[in-house]
């Protein structure tokens, strides 16, 4: 009879297996080895002045948990630096009619008022919103949001809490409410949605919708930004910021004459301000300041400095000077009269450690991870255990290599990198070096070597509120890169393996994010990289995706469908096995990459599902689920798993 006993040793959980007295004691092993990917990415951001005048600049730093930082301008003065349980980024910030600052969080909202320690975590907006995506003032010191999945805007008072204030999504079918601007004189709010872009103006007292969007931005993805500048001549405007693979644009919008009047390159909205003793209106873009003067029937954007980084927050100060709070964490004070920097402060920002996104041993012996949302990678070396950074790319859906080269396939607009593991990291310097965009397509979890054609294949989910996916062949040699689009009808790429000298792939009905499946099964099929086509396609039961394809201890095709762990034979297109380990009762809002799992030398597979680790053994078949709260898994050549708990790296060292 087999005893099991655990213990924790520090951060090492040992579980000890001791079998009876005449044979071998084997021992499995978990060790944490921390945190990977480290960021200091600001988000949400705003400016603020006292009853005193004096000035302060709050951001929000992405991590697990985020934390509100704010400054005191003058002495440059760390003022807060307080985590925001329960979120990890805002995407929004913004001061009330009263002066509080409200921070947009993971379904959550905070608030902070000068002179206390920390922030206060105001609960929920509304149920079943998991983000709240963008915050602006209201009267009498309420705050309005706007949500995701459901499309919601709510408002806030202090005193009375959350409300729905648009009687469910502003539009059917859609699921972000990603931006919000208020017209106070008329009671109504304007929304940005997606991933079908839409302008629907929110009467709050009636709550009637109207969707104001011209007719030529009806196939943009998303009405990203938007800021109302009110008292300008001739009426105020909306400046709304479109973000989508067809482009980026922005589009001024006439509430008294309701016109589109403009049409401008793309703009950081969050950095604009007017001047309220002119009619200037300044905001950053593309690491420019510009100004445009409604006092001119025609206003003109006008460049009047250049700046480093993107703005995330813009004010003018009592000086009238315009101040900037960049990407780069500096806060630039720009006389606008003469362009000139006349003050520059670098703000001390925190790194935090971010969720991991994927996972990869490199050819260097070293597991790569790659960071969530505000990218950067780390490395963590096994045999020194030695951690090192490498910042500068951004979110790494799939990773894979060929010689001494990684490649990477990096969200959004599904960009292609490599990465040379003998050289240097220096992205400005080419090292990693870009090789192209997959047109129309966001996120390559499939990354494929295929080294008898020197190509390096990729499987891609396309953009959001999109279907259908891509396969695009690299050719090492030249770095060409060219795509084949929409492969399986309306299914995007979710695994790519070779097998048995075929190229064997598996695709999901689900498309971007928004989008909606107009096919009912998923396929597993087999791709001609020399013909560029499906040669054959087939199902897995009424499963809606396949995906985590790999090469079993049997030598046999095996992968999942769904929440099942299945061995496909690809030669006579039949389901040989097939273990249900995971249940949807409801339709997702999607899946792209499901379980993914490794063949160990012991003769087990080991794989992820669900936030699960699990073991199987396909000759007893016999199922044990080892850890929860893993995910993601690569197996190193000292037959070690690696997998991720959040912000960790993880190893599970395997009994004989």
């Amino acid at each position: 009879m087999l005893k099991i006993k655990s213990f924790k040793i520090g951060r090492v959980m040992l579980m000890m297996v001791a079998l009876s007295s005449w044979g071998p004691k084997s021992i499995a092993q978990f060790k944490n080895h921390g945190p990977q990917v480290f960021a200091a990415a600001i988000q949400g951001s705003h400016f603020l002045s006292d009853s005193k005048g004096k000035e302060y600049v709050f951001t929000v730093v992405r991590g697990v948990p985020a934390r509100l930082i704010g400054y005191e301008l003058d002495s440059n003065k760390m003022i807060v630096n307080s985590l925001l349980p329960g979120t990890d980024g805002a995407w929004d910030m913004e001061v009330s009619s009263d002066n509080r600052v409200y921070i947009s969080g993971n379904g959550k909202m905070y608030s902070y008022t000068l002179g206390d320690v920390e922030a206060k975590d105001l609960g929920l907006a509304l149920p079943n919103q998991k983000v709240i995506w963008d915050l602006v003032a209201g009267r009498d010191g309420r705050i309005y949001g706007g949500t995701y999945p459901g499309a919601q805007v709510f408002e806030y008072d202090p005193n009375a809490g959350f409300k729905d204030v648009g009687n469910g999504a502003l539009k059917t079918n859609e699921e972000y409410v990603r931006s919000i601007a208020y017209d106070e004189k008329n009671n109504t709010i304007y929304a940005g949605l997606g991933s079908h872009a839409a302008f629907v103006a929110l009467d709050v007292a009636s709550k009637q919708k109207r969707d104001l969007l011209a007719e030529e931005d009806r196939d943009h993805e998303f009405v990203y930004d938007m800021e109302l500048i009110p008292g300008l001549k001739g009426g105020d405007r909306i400046f709304a910021w479109l973000n989508s693979a067809k482009g980026l644009e922005t589009f001024v919008y006439n509430l008294n004459s309701g016109k589109y009047e403009q049409r401008l390159p793309s703009i950081e909205i969050k950095s604009m301000v007017r001047d309220d003793k002119t009619q200037n209106v300044y905001y950053a873009a593309g690491g420019k300041l510009y100004v445009m003067d409604f006092a001119h029937a025609k206003p003109i954007a006008k460049e009047i400095a250049k700046i480093e980084g993107r703005g995330r927050a813009g004010f003018l100060d009592k000086q009238g000077h315009y101040k900037v709070l960049t990407s780069t964490h500096k806060v630039l004070t720009i006389n606008v009269k003469t362009g000139q920097i006349v003050r520059e402060v670098l703000l001390d920002v925190p790194k935090a450690p971010i969720s991991i996104q994927s996972i990869f041993w490199g050819p260097d012996g070293k597991i790569w991870s790659a960071g969530y949302l505000a990218g950067n990678h780390g490395t963590f070396d096994p045999n020194t255990e030695e951690h090192a950074d490498y910042p500068g790319l951004h979110q790494t859906e799939g990773m894979n290599s060929m010689g001494n080269t990684i490649y990477f396939g990096n969200y959004t607009k599904a960009e292609v990198f490599a990465y040379d593991v003998t050289k240097p990291w220096s992205t400005s310097q080419g090292n990693p070096k870009f090789l192209g965009a997959i047109r129309n397509q966001d996120r390559p979890f499939a990354v494929l070597p295929v080294k008898s054609r020197n190509e390096v294949l990729f499987g891609t989910i396309t953009g959001y509120g999109q279907l259908g996916g891509a396969i695009a062949h690299l050719n090492v040699g030249t770095e060409k890169l060219e795509s084949f689009v929409n492969v399986i009808p309306n299914q995007a790429i979710t695994s790519l393996i070779e097998f048995d000298g075929h190229i064997i792939g598996g695709s999901t009905i689900f498309g971007g994010l928004g989008s909606v499946p107009v096919e009912n099964k998923g396929r597993i099929f087999e791709w001609d990289p020399e013909n560029k086509k499906v040669l054959w396609t087939d199902s897995i039961a009424d499963y809606w995706s396949v995906s985590g394809l790999f090469i079993g201890p049997d030598k046999g095709l095996w992968g999942f469908a769904d929440g099942a762990l299945i061995k496909y034979d690809p030669k006579s297109k039949k389901t040989l096995f097939k273990r249900e380990i995971y249940s949807y009762k409801d339709k997702p809002s999607h899946i792209w990459r499901n379980g993914l799992a490794v063949s160990h030398p012991n003769g087990l597979i080991y794989f992820t599902l669900t936030d699960r680790l699990y073991s199987y053994d396909p000759i007893k078949d016999e199922l044990k689920e080892l850890r929860e709260n893993a995910s993601l898994m690569v197996l190193g050549t000292n037959d070690k798993i690696y997998f991720r708990e959040g912000t960790d790296l993880w190893s599970y060292t395997p009994s004989n």
